[in-house]
């Protein structure tokens, strides 16, 4: 059976015993997930007729709706008398989501008679159409289905809308934690847990409701079947660049706020990749060097190496800091409409004021500014005009064409190449990144994604000095088995060069 990662984030665990002290405080479970799976379906279809909608003998309906990751199935069905000619292609199709329109790529169609003049025609199955990035950022909300061809005119509009519930999964993962949570707080409250000693359904069991709780906020999906894994840690890493305080205000905040934080998409998956590549060969190098493979006693004496392996999991946490920082003061709130369930009117309204003021001051200033800077005007205006016949604002100096063809154009020298200074030997102990910036030097760097072996492999030729004619040695403590006395035999048929 398939395996799939998703994340489930609790925010505001305290609020299950603050409320049984009469404290009124919001708790949420976030359920990130970077391949989404989502079905609904339309009691009864939505229906659309030709020409305009005032032809009932040529309809189209969609009955259901299935998102899987970028993929969408339209469920639909036309159906026409054969009086204006055959069925649309169902190839032709178009959906609209996210300002984007995609095509349809693949059918799956049980019926398949597009019928003729005089000839009834029957389309029923599923159209399956690929979102891009933007067109995928949401799990929910509405989608635009186009049946037939512009001058068809089918009408209404079939505006298929995505429900956002929680699935199975979700549902028990909300029912354990509710569990839990009950449990904590009655044995805080001195009792015996679990609901003070009674089974779950009996009179005075009230178990924490965390279903109700769930958020399904949409985040960037994952391009890859093998990253799920990955996009878990990204995003657990920059939660946890986060105070305490501001996870639990964003318990407060609806589904459309969270998905507004600058969560991770694969291309910062696949550089964090990169760098846990590049973390993983320094602490190796470091290890050899050492005689030991206790990263903590590594970092105990090489404070710049903590350092680098540190920055190598917090890239991308200020970004995500700022994000908060922005919807904490109110900066962007694109929710339509209060939520019930998690209004924003318990917050404070010092922020907005603040902000407001802010606003005003700066107005103020603009408007002040404006007067005192408007004498030097022509003269900034000059200055930028003289600047522009200047030529580029870069330190080079750009080479001045020239209509004769008597005038040379003066062409600054190419840079000269710099001599390699490294050996065989030294490059096995140059981290992967010093590697990487060598092959740029270079203009060796493979294409693609690249390992150490394959960055090793194509400075090899640029090495100075002998090639490397002692073996490597190992540090004892990454020896496995007895050490070798005798030299290894190797067979005839597979010897190398003259006989011994």
């Amino acid at each position: 059976q398939e395996k799939h990662w998703w994340l489930a984030l609790l925010l505001n665990p305290r609020a299950v015993g603050r409320r049984s002290q009469g404290e009124d405080e919001d708790i949420s479970l976030l359920c990130l997930d970077s391949f989404v799976r989502a079905e609904t379906r339309f009691e009864p279809p939505i229906r659309a007729n030709k020409n305009g909608g005032i032809s009932n003998a040529y309809k189209a309906e969609a009955y259901g709706l299935a998102r899987e990751g970028f993929n969408v199935r339209v469920m639909f069905r036309a159906e026409g008398d054969g009086s204006s000619g055959t069925l649309a292609d169902p190839k032709k199709a178009r959906l609209k989501a996210g300002g984007r329109e995609f095509s349809c790529w693949d059918t799956d169609l049980r019926a398949n008679q597009l019928g003729g003049s005089g000839r009834a025609g029957r389309l029923e199955g599923a159209l399956s159409f690929r979102l891009d990035r933007r067109g995928a950022a949401k799990t929910g909300g509405e989608y635009n289905f186009e049946y037939g061809d512009e001058g068809e005119n089918y009408q209404p509009p079939l505006r298929l809308r995505m429900g956002q519930k929680p699935n199975a999964f979700q549902a028990e993962v909300a029912r354990f934690l509710g569990g839990y949570l009950s449990k904590e707080r009655d044995v805080a409250a001195g009792g015996l847990g679990g609901c003070n000693g009674k089974s779950n359904g009996a009179a005075g069991c009230n178990n924490v409701d965390i279903e109700a709780a769930i958020c399904l906020p949409g985040v960037p999906q994952q391009e890859t079947a093998h990253d799920c894994g990955f996009f878990i840690l990204e995003m657990i890493l920059r939660a946890l660049q986060l105070t305490p305080k501001a996870l639990r205000d964003l318990a407060t905040a609806s589904s459309v706020e969270i998905a507004m934080l600058p969560w991770p998409s694969q291309q910062q998956v696949f550089q964090r990749k990169a760098r846990l590549r590049e973390a993983m060969d320094e602490l190796l190098v470091a290890a050899g060097q050492r005689g030991t493979g206790d990263v903590e006693e590594m970092f105990k004496v090489d404070e710049a190496l903590r350092r680098r392996i540190r920055a190598a999991l917090g890239d991308g946490g200020p970004s995500f800091t700022h994000g908060y920082d922005r919807w904490a003061v109110g900066d962007w709130d694109l929710s339509p409409s209060p939520s019930p369930d998690r209004s924003r009117s318990r917050r404070s309204r010092s922020a907005a004021k603040a902000k407001g003021g802010r606003k005003k001051r700066r107005r103020r200033r603009d408007y002040s500014s404006r007067s005192a800077d408007s004498h030097s005007d022509s003269s900034r205006g000059g200055r930028r005009r003289r600047r522009r016949r200047g030529g580029s604002s870069s330190s080079q100096p750009r080479p001045r064409r020239s209509n004769s063809p008597d005038k040379e154009i003066n062409v600054p020298p190419a840079p000269a190449p710099v001599r390699p200074n490294f050996t065989q030997q030294s490059l096995t102990a140059i981290s992967t990144g010093n590697l990487r910036t060598l092959c740029i030097q270079y203009g060796v760097l493979p294409v693609g994604i690249v390992e150490r072996a394959d960055l090793l492999g194509a400075l090899l030729p640029f090495a100075v000095g002998p090639p490397i004619s002692q073996p490597v040695s190992v540090p004892a403590s990454f020896a496995v088995g007895p050490p070798i006395s005798q030299p290894l035999s190797v067979p005839a048929p597979f010897a190398v060069g003259p006989p011994i």
